[in-house]
């Protein structure tokens, strides 16, 4: 008898989704679309802080930028100014969004330091967009940019070292785990380039006789 009760709560926790998959009271609360961050904000305006390498600091979104301030000597850089189309070094031919926010904070690289999440998610909850940035001597710096469009309410979860969008329409997981200096991708479905998950460039307009 005992044995079939290990056995069953065996089974019961091998069925129970692992930490930071889950969508937990307050991300329905706070309507994120980006689980498993240690901390986070979301909408249009916001703040929060955290403790990196020793310092403090503090990250805000408002004006249509977002600011991280080092507490400790004050010191201010604008890391993500959403009035741009394309930040950062963004190569895909992204269309400029207009959505929700998700800024947070989280472990990517697994040296206990934590990297700033910048998520934007467009109005039509289709498409999202989701950057990855490391703080080094000469400031913030992107080490992952990803994207994904065409997913209706399409969300990201986190947990380690990687980030998975669902695909439910399809049943597809795709899913991008840093290793290394980057973010490999791989696809439940057999995609193996992720700019497949975004939509196609506009055709370049005719030249003018």
């Amino acid at each position: 008898m005992k044995a079939r009760v290990v056995a069953a709560v065996i089974l019961l926790l091998a069925a129970l989704p692992s930490r930071g998959q889950i969508r937990t009271g307050g991300d329905i609360d706070s309507g994120t679309f980006i689980m498993g961050l240690d901390s986070y904000f979301c909408g249009n305006a916001g703040g929060l802080n955290f403790n990196l390498d020793g310092k403090d600091f503090t990250v805000t979104l408002g004006n249509n930028l977002i600011t991280v301030v080092s507490l400790g000597d004050e010191s201010e850089q604008i890391v993500y100014d959403s009035g741009l189309a394309v930040p950062f070094s963004v190569t895909a031919n992204l269309p400029e969004v207009t959505g929700d926010f998700v800024v947070g904070v989280h472990d990517f690289t697994g040296d206990s330091q934590p990297e700033l999440v910048i998520g934007v998610r467009n109005s039509s909850a289709s498409g999202v967009e989701t950057y990855i940035l490391k703080h080094g001597d000469e400031g913030w710096r992107s080490i992952g940019e990803i994207a994904v469009f065409g997913i209706s309410g399409v969300e990201c979860r986190i947990f380690r070292h990687a980030i998975t969008v669902k695909n439910p329409a399809k049943g597809s997981l795709y899913s991008w785990t840093f290793h290394g200096d980057r973010f490999d991708f791989k696809a439940s479905d057999g995609t193996t380039d992720p700019s497949a998950l975004l939509p196609p460039a506009e055709e370049a307009p005719a030249a003018v006789e």
